[in-house]
């Protein structure tokens, strides 16, 4: 009887262990609409607010003190702004840092901001945009291909790094995201290498890696397999087919940079494979001037993806664009020796959730937008959204103290695994057989001493 009691007991114990674990898990169901819209709208000089039909919403980082900044490429000539603040307070975007330096290009003017996908802020509140150069599918004006480094607390232009052709092609480059290696001060950015004519065999991606000291620019893995769209692969969003000419072919898109700055995540658009690359074999192909000569390793995901992004709990977040899911990959291996991701936690996402595309982090939360990539720009209905109450939105959900990459490994930060929470119930499974051994031995010997007590007493 007392032997079943201490199985019970244990069975207590091992319930409230796995409550215990379950406790640390940061992800919860908190799925919170920061802004939606049926069209993006801009202030103009005047303050009124001018309709844009064209734009996409695509790019999202928010600065220390939680301004939320986004980006809209210019892939028609009618984006009015195409880098802008969010105004919460009257749900409408201000260009930034002013309508004349997002409208220069109608001069054709190289020198301002062209257009823009990827961007990164930096902890001291940097700004780092990556220009596109191209505008309306027209091959990049010289000098347009840049990276920019602003002050947000000064909203002045620091320093600007321009791209030569043999590092950005006016006609067949397309550069995507960009993060930034604060230890090193380098900047690598992914080319999904597009061309205009859209025929593959004219893409030329490829990751460019920046030195933000010295401006030296490298550009790597141009020929390797891995930064090239899956040419078997039709993407499919929600069960139904992207495009039904052809599918959609884009390269090396989302980038991710591990917490401790040794390792690069990326990915295709095209393509459920995900890649990696040591950033130390990284210095010794720029050292060697062997640029292609690169060890990538690669890990399946569950879907194609757009936006990655790595955290200094050690997670990496992943969009999933067939689903329009978030997942995140915890425990990361910078040892990619190891590398082979094949448990993922859904975060969120549903049917609404259409084409999750830039993540973002702060003060706790993940923040995306979603912006129906794939029924842009024809099947973008601005009085009648597609599939929920809104074609764009920014959206984000609780991840307790987890941060961007960007500022480095953190202690505290969340990376409680599948992995981890197996060997936390391993110990404590070893633990509570050793106590119920322990116990029931100490109840045998009380029953063996309680047995000879009572002999004692019968035979006096």
């Amino acid at each position: 009887m007392n032997f079943f009691y201490f199985i019970y007991f244990d069975f207590f114990l091992f319930l409230l262990l796995i409550f215990q674990i379950k406790s640390f898990t940061p992800y919860k169901d908190s799925l919170e609409i920061v802004a939606q819209f049926n069209i993006i709208q801009f202030k103009d000089e005047s303050g009124k607010p001018v309709n844009c039909s064209n734009c996409l919403l695509a790019g999202i980082k928010l600065s220390k003190n939680g301004d939320i900044f986004c980006s809209f490429p210019r892939w028609n000539h009618s984006v009015y702004a195409t880098f802008a603040k969010y105004n919460k307070k009257e749900n409408i975007f201000e260009a930034w840092p002013s309508i004349k330096e997002n409208q220069k290009y109608l001069n054709n003017s190289s020198s301002g901001i062209n257009s823009v996908l990827g961007f990164e802020i930096d902890p001291d509140d940097n700004l780092y945009i990556l220009d596109q150069g191209k505008i309306n599918n027209s091959p990049a004006l010289e000098g347009s291909l840049k990276v920019m480094k602003y002050s947000l607390n000064t909203s002045t232009k620091i320093k600007e790094y321009i791209f030569d052709s043999s590092i950005a092609d006016p006609e067949n480059s397309f550069l995507n995201d960009i993060v930034i290696d604060t230890q090193k001060n380098r900047a690598y950015i992914s080319d999904s290498g597009i061309s205009l004519d859209g025929e593959l065999s004219h893409y030329k991606p490829g990751i460019i890696v920046l030195d933000l000291n010295n401006s030296n620019v490298h550009r790597i893995l141009s020929n390797d397999k891995s930064v090239f769209p899956d040419e078997t692969f039709w993407l499919h969003v929600n069960k139904s087919k992207v495009r039904e000419d052809k599918p959609m072919m884009t390269g090396v898109d989302g980038l991710a940079l591990s917490c401790d700055g040794k390792a690069l995540f990326y990915c295709p658009l095209t393509s459920r494979i995900l890649y990696s690359v040591l950033t130390s074999d990284i210095d010794k192909a720029i050292e060697n001037k062997k640029y292609d000569d690169i060890k990538v390793y690669s890990a399946f995901k569950k879907e194609a993806s757009d936006g990655l992004l790595a955290s200094s709990g050690n997670n990496l977040y992943i969009s999933g664009i067939e689903s329009g899911s978030i997942f995140v990959s915890p425990e990361i291996e910078n040892d990619l020796l190891q590398f082979d991701i094949k448990d993922y936690e859904t975060l969120e996402g549903n049917e609404t959730t259409m084409w999750p595309d830039t993540l973002a982090l702060y003060d706790g939360y993940l923040y995306f937008v979603t912006n129906q990539l794939n029924n842009y720009p024809n099947n973008i209905d601005h009085d009648h959204p597609k599939n929920h109450k809104y074609n764009f939105a920014i959206l984000r959900f609780s991840v307790e103290n987890d941060k961007s990459y960007i500022y480095g490994c953190s202690e505290n930060g969340n990376s409680w695994g599948t992995g981890t929470i197996v060997v936390f119930i391993g110990f404590g499974i070893i633990i509570l057989i050793v106590l119920s051994f322990v116990l029931m031995g100490t109840n045998n010997q009380e029953e063996v001493i309680d047995k000879h007590m009572n002999l004692g007493m019968v035979e006096e």
